[in-house]
């Protein structure tokens, strides 16, 4: 064994013993819509965080900047359980000699390699890819899963639809080289579970996108050789035009499943389609028809006798500046998510970047972490996220369906407060709810106690008498949990920043079909998301 891997062993050991956490039983399969422990068949849901490495130098972002274990400590801290870990092809079939100080020296970038030799000095010597495994092997040793993403087949900033990397056979995108890369990435990690799966290519686009030809030929082709590679990784497969279509399979079937190994993926943002919708129409239409996209065009495929799991695997946003139009997209898709109960990965871990398109050490707005990769930016964003960082739904579950009253804005759920009134706090261990799910009264599970409102700008009280208590989900997003009074006028539910916890009832925002009401309704957003799980 060589000093280097002598060294990097040791590192690797104090890493465990220091920072080590329980690992999932792996390796994982499909079971209909979900992912299951393949041991166990237990559900296992992914919540991550993804990181790029496929930029030049093709590095892990951020070791200039901390300590890898540190990296991997907040990851864990902020109950992310695995990392969509990005990879360019050219990483392995072009630079698989090109050591890491060797790929700093080549752009200059001499700030930068300071730092990975003050906080990360081991992988320096390193090739591109023994670095990329190197990391891959300390978050497993701190129980993280591993999705190996091949992001790109150059090293350089994705995506758009003139980069050339698009579809096969684009003038950077050869579907040789592609799969010959896969099946490096493969077989390099056979034995190492912790790597559960790998994403045969992020966000296919451009004019030449043809749905058969990518899911009937490249997808198959590219499955097959990855899972004769290395059967047990899940095989992941992106959908057309930026990861937002996978309709094609609405009248198609898959030619394979791969022993139960293949899954598809999705990404969303606030963007996309015409003009600002979150911030120049109504909030509530925007809400009603980006959750109908998303059905409509992804999510689909986790219903009916040939479910498919989906695991949505990039949205995101602007932590540092949040525009309204993010955090109004924020507060619609995390209801969505929280319904579905879906994997998924957060665009983006990284506070900075090496090199971007140019520029060095460019922050990362979207980023979980600071520029200087040491805190949180913007923990609010994580308190949102809370409730879809748990396991909502299990198949093997016998357990009664009820409901959590979630409120995506502030991520609160609704339980009971003092003197017979309701209050939103942490969605840990919250009482339960029962309802119809269309009109009926809302019960505190298994406390005869239902929810009434009693006038405009009052808190609801709960009583026994549930047979003068209605509730429906009304407008257009069916996300305003509303009640009339006395006089036959809704009042909805309502809690306002700075989300002390209190929630009254108020005349609702925007609930009717008037396109031109651009009031914010978020703060009278409350779900009532399924789940089967016991407190």
């Amino acid at each position: 064994m060589t000093m280097l891997g002598k060294n990097f062993q040791a590192f690797l050991l104090f890493s465990f013993f220091l920072y080590a956490v329980p690992c999932y039983s792996l390796p994982l399969k499909t079971q209909g819509r979900w992912l299951v422990d393949e041991r166990t068949g237990e559900r296992v849901k992914l919540h991550c965080a993804n990181w790029p490495a496929h930029v030049f130098p093709m590095l892990a972002e951020g070791l200039d900047k901390q300590p890898l274990p540190f990296i991997a400590s907040e990851i864990v801290k902020n109950n992310y359980n695995c990392i969509r870990f990005t990879f360019s092809i050219h990483m392995f079939t072009r630079y698989a000699n090109l050591t890491i100080e060797e790929s700093f020296d080549r752009l200059n970038l001499k700030k930068a390699k300071a730092g990975v030799i003050k906080h990360n000095p081991f992988v320096l010597k390193m090739t591109v890819p023994q670095a990329y495994e190197a990391v891959v092997d300390v978050l497993g040793s701190y129980g993280l899963m591993i999705d190996a993403d091949n992001h790109i087949s150059e090293p350089i900033w994705c995506c758009s639809n003139d980069d050339g990397n698009g579809f096969p056979n684009d003038p950077h995108f050869d579907p040789e080289e592609w799969i010959e890369g896969l099946k490096m990435v493969a077989q390099r990690f056979k034995g190492k579970t912790q790597l559960i799966s790998i994403g045969l290519r992020n966000e296919p686009r451009g004019k030449n996108q043809n749905a058969t030809l990518w899911f009937d030929h490249y997808i198959m082709e590219a499955a097959a050789q990855v899972h004769q590679a290395n059967p047990d990784v899940l095989v992941i497969a992106s959908g057309l035009n930026f990861a937002t279509d996978l309709t094609y399979f609405k009248s198609h079937s898959l030619k394979s499943n791969f022993d139960n190994k293949l899954i598809f993926e999705g990404h969303s943002y606030s963007w996309g389609g015409k003009g600002n919708p979150w911030v120049d129409g109504s909030v509530n239409k925007a809400c009603a028809d980006k959750i109908g996209s998303l059905n409509n065009n992804l999510a689909f495929v986790t219903d009916g006798e040939n479910a498919v799991p989906l695991f949505f695997s990039e949205f995101g946003i602007d932590r540092k500046q949040m525009p309204a139009r993010d955090d109004r997209f924020l507060s619609c898709f995390s209801t969505w998510a929280a319904e579905k109960d879906l994997d998924w990965g957060l665009w983006a871990l990284q506070g900075s970047y090496y090199l971007r398109e140019n520029v060095t050490n460019m922050e990362e707005y979207f980023g979980v972490l600071e520029i200087d990769w040491d805190r949180v930016k913007n923990p609010e964003v994580e308190r949102r996220l809370g409730l879809l960082k748990q396991t909502l739904l299990d198949p093997k579950s016998t357990a009664p369906l009820s409901y959590i009253m979630y409120h995506p804005q502030s991520g609160a759920c609704v339980g009971e407060g003092m003197d017979g009134q309701i209050r939103a706090g942490n969605c840990k261990g919250l009482t339960r709810w029962t309802h119809n799910g269309h009109e009926g009264p809302l019960e505190l599970r298994r406390t005869g106690l239902c929810l009434k409102a009693i006038g405009d700008g009052l808190p609801p009280i709960l009583t026994p008498d549930c047979s003068q208590t209605t509730w429906k989900p009304i407008s257009a997003s069916k996300l305003h949990l509303a009640s009339k009074d006395h006089k036959g006028e809704y009042l909805c539910l309502h809690l306002e920043p700075p989300f002390a916890g209190n929630i009254v009832t108020k005349k609702c925002i925007c609930v009717g079909d008037d396109p031109t009401c651009k009031d914010n309704p978020t703060s009278q957003w409350f779900k009532l998301v399924e789940t089967n799980i016991e407190n």
